[in-house]
């Protein structure tokens, strides 16, 4: 037999080379499997302990900027047993009783009221929501002051006598309150990249030119937009419901609260616009911004209460708002948005 090995061998040889037995460590495989096993353990540890400090971390920025948003005391009515939402899903409803200040009737960025009156609603089963707004100059009832338009229950009894007035007109159960400052809009703006608008003729505010259609506005182009001098008081809150939509729609749209980084940008800036009642809670006001993507798709629907002009004053509908009232009790506002198309509020607004 020939002492010169043969190509199986040389082969043979190379597979057991590449895949030699490792030395002996003096511990059994069992032993070694068990190592293994304890290894990729502390590692998972690792990564849910990392992502645990992350989610800590995070809610400790909500917590610190929810902190900073001011907090006024506001009295809310607790409604009869029979006036209460049906509540036919599980969980419940919310309504926000939504105001704005910062924008005057002459155009000019200032402090006082800014007409806008909203109802921010959140269904019972936390997947849809609508937003009601109510006109400023409506007359309505004011409790312990007569009939007067509904904004001046604001200027003249503050929050408190807002929500009763509002609670009493709609038998609607009011939660919280809050308080958009428009003069910080342009923070916000900015802090989303911008928002979008629709304007069905052209115009110019403060020297800026808006075109038809589309307009892709930046903060200070936001603001000329809100306070345009031309516009009428029923133009200058639609003007601003459209630019709150459009910012909420952005945040949705986009995923803008997913970056950490982004995320700080846009909250501190939306909680520097903001003043709430003092039984708002952090984790509430956190809920709500979770619940606030409904508002943003086809689950979200946006109306107007219906009113009509008598003897030089203006009054609330009451055949089709009692109906609107009605939906918000029993989460229908969609439904409601179906049956009366006229009062949906509109996307691109004089």
């Amino acid at each position: 037999m020939s002492d010169t090995p043969s190509r199986n061998d040389l082969a043979r040889s190379e597979r057991s080379a590449g895949h030699a037995a490792p030395a002996d460590s003096g511990q059994r495989p069992g032993t070694r499997k068990l190592r293994r096993w304890r290894i990729a353990l502390v590692s998972l540890a690792s990564v849910f302990a990392l992502v645990a400090a992350v989610a800590v971390g995070g809610v400790l920025v909500l917590n610190h900027l929810a902190s900073g948003i001011r907090r006024i005391p506001v009295t809310f009515a607790k409604l009869a047993v029979a006036d209460q939402p049906v509540g036919r899903h599980s969980g419940q409803a919310m309504t926000v009783l939504i105001t704005g200040a910062g924008i005057s009737p002459a155009g000019a960025a200032t402090a006082g009221p800014s007409g806008l009156i909203m109802l921010l609603h959140i269904n019972a089963n936390h997947q849809a929501g609508g937003v009601v707004s109510i006109p400023p100059q409506a007359v309505v009832p004011v409790p312990g002051r007569g009939s007067m338009q509904i904004e001046n229950a604001l200027s003249s009894g503050g929050a408190s006598l807002l929500v009763q007035t509002v609670e009493q007109l709609t038998r609607v159960q009011i939660q919280h309150y809050a308080r958009i400052d428009l003069r910080h809009v342009a923070n916000v703006v900015d802090a989303v990249g911008g928002v979008d608008v629709v304007l069905p003729a052209p115009t110019t505010s403060f020297g800026y030119t808006f075109h038809a259609g589309t307009n892709h506005l930046n903060g200070a182009a936001a603001l000329d937009y809100a306070r345009q001098p031309s516009l009428t008081e029923e133009g200058r809150v639609l003007r601003q419901q459209s630019l709150i939509r459009a910012v909420l729609s952005k945040i949705a749209n986009n995923h803008l609260l997913i970056n950490p980084v982004t995320t700080y940008h846009v909250l501190s800036a939306l909680t520097a616009m903001l003043t709430v009642d003092s039984n708002f809670t952090n984790s509430e006001l956190a809920a709500l911004a979770s619940e606030l993507k409904s508002l943003n798709s086809g689950a979200g629907t946006y109306v107007t209460a219906p009113a009509r002009t008598t003897a030089g004053q203006l009054f609330l509908d009451r055949r089709i708002s009692d109906r609107l009232w009605e939906a918000i009790r029993q989460d229908s506002i969609a439904a409601f948005a179906k049956k009366y198309p006229s009062t949906v509020t509109p996307q691109a607004v004089p």
